[in-house]
């Protein structure tokens, strides 16, 4: 199965914990099973660049002029060799060089056997590149990113913080949730569900509203979760809605809205009251929004199906908001802990190519902002282009905008500076969230009045 699911993110561009749960969701495995898939497909797609580093080192051909399938069985087995203790190498191999005839020939069979011995027998010969003559190149392989990425970071935060987010990055994120303090208290939810099965259960993130949960991996199989008694969110992900600074009975503009962990958010905070239109120009993202509002029994979000860097749907003053949300497309190269898959997809082109989507958004929506109203955009990702260029470009365009101070909008003081004032950039090594960037903009205050 394991094999089967790393197909997928090869060659069919799935995402890893969406193709891992379709095939977790269809078997039969017993619980240890399926914690041992898991492990096995994340430990491969974390571990991918180091893996390939040292496979190519004992495959006379490239790994890219193999089929996935081959390529996929190498990686597999020599993750099971060299990184899981527990598994015997003999077994691996074994295992691997079957996997190998049903999936390929005699011949790749062969290859694979004598690919994974030699890896087993030569590994420890294998030198990392130089760390002082080419630190990008040994941080690459190190910390199985991709160099371009690497290269950025060293640039950006210099080598202790590079070395500490490539870390993070390899490390399992675990399982945060979001309280639905509508309908249900911490400890209460706390209580629940390790009555439900849940081994582990503990406070975290930066907020009271926040658990961490360990010793499940179907959530959405709790009657706690059935019921609506929270949502599935990052501690990271959790910062953005009080930065919105919603009141009850507020008009709110969600651009980019589904699933709706945030969205959702936002209604909490409104006491469930109010109006929020929740955008989304992608109808099977819209659905899994709705049946989040039903489960949560939210009734002040309207979901619509619309583009937002177009003209909006919205008539009379149902087109004017207190407060406009951007949480914008992005490369997604700050949740790398929790889809590493990104970083062997995405490139450097991507990360430009994206900010004509977010500006566009944003230029988009700022007539629909009320004269005191508050637009916060967010994306998780950490690297310019998204961020403080975007900011810079709006502020630029719109001189009747500034920013405004973030730190009124947390309920207890970060313990890391905001980059700018009005900005929040935090990556994943300074408070083990996903990495965010968040930014909140208001209409220029006239001089001599106080807000």
């Amino acid at each position: 199965m394991a094999l089967k699911v790393l197909y997928a993110i090869d060659a069919q561009q799935a995402y890893t914990d969406v193709a891992l749960r379709q095939a977790l969701g269809q078997s039969r495995l017993e619980r240890r099973d399926r914690a041992l898939v898991t492990e096995c497909v994340y430990g491969v797609v974390r571990w991918q660049g180091r893996i390939d580093w040292r496979l190519q080192h004992v495959c006379h051909r490239p790994l890219d002029a193999l089929t996935p399938w081959i390529r996929n069985i190498l990686r597999l087995g020599a993750y099971q060799c060299l990184w899981m203790e527990g598994t015997p190498a003999r077994a691996a191999v074994y295992e691997a060089v079957e996997l190998a005839r049903r999936y390929g020939h005699r011949g790749t069979a062969r290859l694979v056997n004598g690919v994974l011995r030699a890896l087993l027998r030569q590994h420890e010969t294998h030198h990392l590149p130089d760390a002082e003559r080419l630190p990008a190149a040994h941080l690459a392989v190190a910390g199985s990113h991709p160099q371009w990425l690497v290269e950025r970071w060293l640039a950006r935060y210099g080598w202790a913080r590079t070395q500490a987010m490539c870390q993070t990055n390899n490390r399992p994120a675990g399982m945060m949730l979001r309280v639905h303090t509508l309908r249900t208290s911490a400890q209460a939810l706390a209580d629940r569900l390790r009555a439900e099965g849940v081994t582990e259960v503990e406070t975290g993130g930066l907020g009271p509203q926040a658990l961490r949960v360990q010793g499940t991996s179907r959530l959405d199989y709790l009657p706690s979760y059935q019921e609506g008694l929270f949502q599935v969110q990052d501690s990271g992900a959790m910062l953005v809605a009080p930065l919105c600074d919603v009141r009850p009975g507020q008009r709110v503009l969600d651009a980019c809205a589904a699933p709706g962990g945030k969205t959702t958010h936002l209604a909490q905070l409104m006491q469930d009251t109010g109006r929020i239109v929740a955008l989304d120009a992608q109808p099977g993202r819209l659905r899994l929004l709705r049946q989040n509002l039903q489960r949560l029994h939210l009734t002040c979000i309207t979901p619509v199906a619309a583009d937002a860097t177009q003209v909006l749907p919205l008539h009379d003053r149902h087109g004017v908001f207190d407060r406009i949300l951007v949480d914008a497309p992005c490369s997604g190269l700050g949740v790398l802990r929790r889809h590493p898959d990104i970083k062997w997809r995405k490139t450097e082109t991507d990360v430009r190519r994206l900010q004509a989507v977010q500006l566009a958004l944003l230029h988009r929506l700022l007539p629909n902002l009320a004269p005191e109203g508050l637009l916060v955009y967010s994306v998780c990702s950490n690297e310019p282009e998204e961020t403080h260029q975007v900011v810079q470009h709006v502020l630029h365009r719109h001189p009747e905008l500034e920013l405004h101070a973030i730190e009124p909008g947390y309920p207890q003081p970060l313990s890391v500076p905001s980059a700018t004032a009005g900005t929040l950039d935090l990556t994943p090594e300074q408070l083990g969230t996903e990495g965010v960037f968040v930014a909140r903009f208001r209409y220029r205050t006239p001089e001599g009045q106080i807000r």
